[in-house]
């Protein structure tokens, strides 16, 4: 089977916990105009019990209050408690919550790896031309995230806090034509 030719460039900001990735996704999209989907994770502090909570929302979303419905793991340093069925359901939902725009993916990781419908529908918008900005995670590697990074139309950045404002200027033109090409297909 002959791989499809892709026109659209994605760009997936790679690192680990507190490289930079979530912070350049905001700047990149400060200002922008058109439509931005997609979803997001916020992680709370460490518990007295050593775990710390992950929830996940739709990009952007206003209510960022930590509820059971978005309640998706339970992770410390050698554990986690991942409720795989939110990524298929919520996560999914967020995916597909606009057929234009930007699609935001903070973040993709290893946690994610037993959810197949979110897998499979993070890879199927990999091979769409929609436009893709993803923080992806670092360090536990996995099968899902291999194929991800090594997508033909992936431009993986390597994050480092030092080189922040060299990724930010290198991206922002792409990011720019992004938001024209939405704005000329909203017409």
């Amino acid at each position: 089977m002959m791989k499809r030719e892709h026109s659209m460039e994605h760009i997936l900001l790679c690192g680990r916990r507190r490289s930079g990735r979530s912070a350049m996704i905001r700047r990149l999209l400060s200002g922008v105009q058109a439509p931005v989907f997609g979803y997001e994770t916020l992680t709370l502090g460490t518990r007295a019990d050593g775990y710390h909570e992950i929830y996940l929302y739709p990009y952007g979303a206003a209510d960022k209050a930590p509820r059971e419905e978005n309640h998706l793991a339970d992770c410390n340093t050698r554990d986690r408690i991942v409720r795989t069925a939110l990524f298929d359901t919520l996560g999914v939902a967020c995916l597909n919550a606009r057929k234009d725009g930007i699609l935001v993916m903070d973040e993709i990781g290893f946690m994610e790896s037993g959810a197949e419908r979110f897998c499979a529908s993070i890879l199927e918008k990999l091979d769409s031309e929609l436009p893709i900005l993803a923080a992806v995670r670092e360090g536990m590697e996995t099968d899902f995230l291999r194929r991800v990074k090594a997508h033909p139309s992936a431009r993986v950045i390597e994050m480092r806090p030092e080189r922040f404002e060299e990724i930010c200027e290198e991206l922002l033109p792409i990011v720019k034509r992004w938001e024209k090409q939405c704005k000329e297909n909203m017409l």
